[in-house]
């Protein structure tokens, strides 16, 4: 255990030279029932099981450098989320791609990569939207209600107002200006719809139950969008 443990301390090195790389990377089937931060902890230990010397933080308690754009809730599947990792050491984009996707495992695979270059935001304050998909979890039930005049009404009120739980107790949101588009595809059963990224903003769940309510749905987060609705790697 002691021998375990200065092993990791010695991977635990701050360089003053990082190389910053942006993952586009699933987080699908069996994944969407782990947490955002066992999700983080795999992430880790893939970058270190590939031979990726991943840059820590300073102080007391370093951290590795991996950043993680918007934590999915449990139960809904992404299919194209992002990742900001500093390594120590320059590496080709296709490289790197090439060593974590042999030890991640098949649901959560790295599509795209991209080098980051100068001082950017974190990915935290860059997402500004989110592009969901929903198929219902009981096709019978959603053939009791028509909803594409419920989507419809939906986009033409003003106000829609929700009740949103949090650590800080219960409060009345209005959430209407948080749904950019809001659309059902008949012929594949899918709805599709955009919302904002926000404190304020209700979770893709909390906006299916204010929609349909007693109505489940299996949801997917197709996307990731910046405040002009362009994605960060395309």
């Amino acid at each position: 255990m002691q021998e375990l443990q200065q092993n990791e301390q010695r991977q635990q090195v701050y360089s003053n030279t990082g190389y910053r790389y942006r993952l586009k990377i699933s987080k699908t089937g069996n994944l969407k029932f782990i947490s955002h931060l066992d999700w983080q902890k795999m992430l880790y230990h893939a970058t270190r099981k590939a031979g990726l010397k991943i840059n820590f933080s300073q102080g007391f308690n370093p951290a590795p450098k991996i950043s993680i754009a918007i934590a999915l809730p449990l139960f809904i599947e992404g299919k194209n989320e992002y990742v900001d990792i500093e390594l120590q050491e320059e590496i080709a984009d296709n490289i790197i791609k090439k060593k974590l996707n042999s030890v991640l495992p098949t649901e959560s695979q790295i599509s795209r990569i991209a080098r980051l270059e100068g001082k950017k935001e974190g990915l935290q304050k860059q997402v500004k939207w989110a592009e969901y998909s929903a198929t219902p979890e009981d096709e019978l039930s959603l053939k009791k209600i028509n909803i594409e005049t419920i989507a419809k009404e939906f986009l033409l009120k003003e106000n829609v107002i929700i009740t949103k739980s949090s650590k800080k107790g219960k409060r009345e949101i209005n959430i209407r200006a948080s749904v950019h588009s809001l659309a059902f595809d008949r012929e594949k059963n899918i709805l599709m719809f955009i919302l904002q990224v926000s404190d304020g903003s209700p979770r893709a769940d909390e906006f299916l139950k204010a929609l349909t309510p007693g109505l489940s749905w299996r949801i997917t987060r197709e996307k990731l969008l910046d405040s002009d609705f362009n994605e960060f790697i395309s």
